[in-house]
């Protein structure tokens, strides 16, 4: 009897499977386009936005979209919109796992505050094997060394890609690994240092590290060797239809990215609303850290360049903010706004994931967008259309989301105390 059940539930489930497929259904990693979005990019997007929203295969654009109301206790209520999201269709990072790294090395110092060690604290780093380099002074920092802090910073305001690979030398590759895991990123491979000389060996071997006060240190990490070795959990991916490599020699195939950096957008998006809206997620999501150093991470974040000291940026507000302003559009006067982002960019892909708020205007909501600006498909090229079309495509999508923010009635206003007062002279 037992075995009869289970033929017939197989075979359910084998109908459902093929009905499913008949109707369109969609997948887990590609659920259905929002008709929100699809009625609002059709009707009210210029002629440039839709020249790009029609064309999903040649730019490759994925965006997800959350509304944020509040309850009369001012805790949030999230609604995700999806369009032409597919968590299957690969694109490099970049920059943008600088965040998590951030969000991973704040939470890892934080144990161990009771050592000493704050985010301030200066850092040194030696080499013990192949592609490790040793540290040396920072003079832009007030202390004269460099420190968590530092990099973090640098991260978020200028995409330092040497601040990143001192933070992932800090974090090990196997910290990672682990603990993306048990908060839920199951997909997301932060396996590789930006250093792409080195082979791809060098990433599991991470350097000596140690923080210091005057002549005492405080604690030291030996050198750490991965005991896992991860690829991405989608096989071997590719990108373009040709690439150059660094030595400008021309293959005429698909680079692979099978042992590269994979952050999906739902789950990068998901990142950002745990840090920001942390009680919309299950508490085993919520990033274990110290508030002062999650304060530091959210004011870099939302920081324009100008307002930086040690070190000090001469950058437009736009620079690293595609959303909203990145053709260089200028924020309505009638708002006070942040954007709290990060930003990709290579290969011809440019993306942004920003929590984006306006303390006076009761807006706030959360965007993560993708799209491909490469026309010939091939990497390494340098020829690639950020400006004509990137730039202007992520800038309108900012602005379609704002306008319709401003517009959609709120029962209960914007409540996250603290955001503002982060840049309080």
């Amino acid at each position: 009897m037992v075995g009869k059940l289970r033929r017939l539930k197989a075979v359910v489930c084998a109908i459902v499977s093929v009905v499913c497929s008949l109707l369109g259904a969609q997948s887990e990693f590609a659920p259905a386009d929002s008709k929100r979005l699809d009625n609002l990019f059709k009707t009210k997007g210029s002629a440039l936005f839709k020249q790009v929203i029609q064309q999903p295969e040649k730019y490759r654009y994925q965006i997800i979209y959350s509304q944020i109301d509040r309850d009369r206790k001012g805790l949030p209520l999230i609604k995700t919109h999806y369009y032409h999201f597919d968590k299957s269709r690969y694109f490099y990072p970049a920059s943008l796992v600088k965040f998590p790294a951030s969000l991973l090395a704040l939470q890892k110092l934080t144990t161990l505050k009771s050592l000493g060690v704050e985010p301030e604290t200066p850092v040194v780093f030696d080499s013990a094997w192949h592609c490790q380099t040793r540290s040396g002074r920072d003079e832009s920092q007030i202390s004269g060394w460099p420190s968590l802090d530092a990099f973090v910073k640098k991260m978020m305001l200028v995409s330092d890609n040497e601040s990143y690979n001192r933070t992932y030398e800090f974090l090990g590759y196997d910290y990672i690994a682990d603990n993306l895991t048990l908060k839920g990123y199951n997909d997301t491979r932060i396996i590789q240092r930006f250093e792409f000389s080195c082979d791809t060996l060098s990433a599991y071997i991470t350097n000596p590290v140690s923080f210091f006060q005057g002549a005492d240190t405080l604690y030291h990490q030996a050198s750490l060797t991965a005991l896992k070795r991860l690829k991405n959990p989608y096989g071997d991916v590719y990108m373009g239809s040709r690439y150059f490599d660094a030595l400008g020699n021309l293959y005429p195939f698909p680079r692979s990215f099978l042992f590269n950096n994979y952050l999906p957008a739902d789950e990068l998006h998901r990142m950002l609303l745990s840090f920001y809206l942390p009680e919309a997620v299950p508490e085993k999501m919520r990033w274990d850290m110290d508030a002062g150093y999650a304060g530091l991470l959210k004011k870099y974040m939302g920081m324009w360049p100008r307002e930086s000291r040690n070190p000090s940026y001469d950058y437009a507000d736009n620079y690293k903010k595609y959303l909203l302003i990145g053709s260089g559009n200028k924020l309505p006067d009638s708002s006070d706004i942040r954007i709290f982002n990060v930003v990709g960019r290579a290969f011809g892909l440019l993306a942004d994931c920003a929590y984006i708020v306006d303390f006076k205007n009761n807006v706030e909501f959360c965007v993560t967008a993708v799209v491909y600006c490469n026309e010939e498909d091939v990497l390494n090229s340098d020829r690639y259309q950020y400006v004509s079309v990137g730039l202007p495509f992520l800038t309108e999508l900012g602005q379609l989301l704002y306008r319709e923010e401003l517009q959609r009635e709120k029962r209960y206003p914007y409540s996250n105390s603290g955001l503002k007062e982060l840049y309080a002279k």
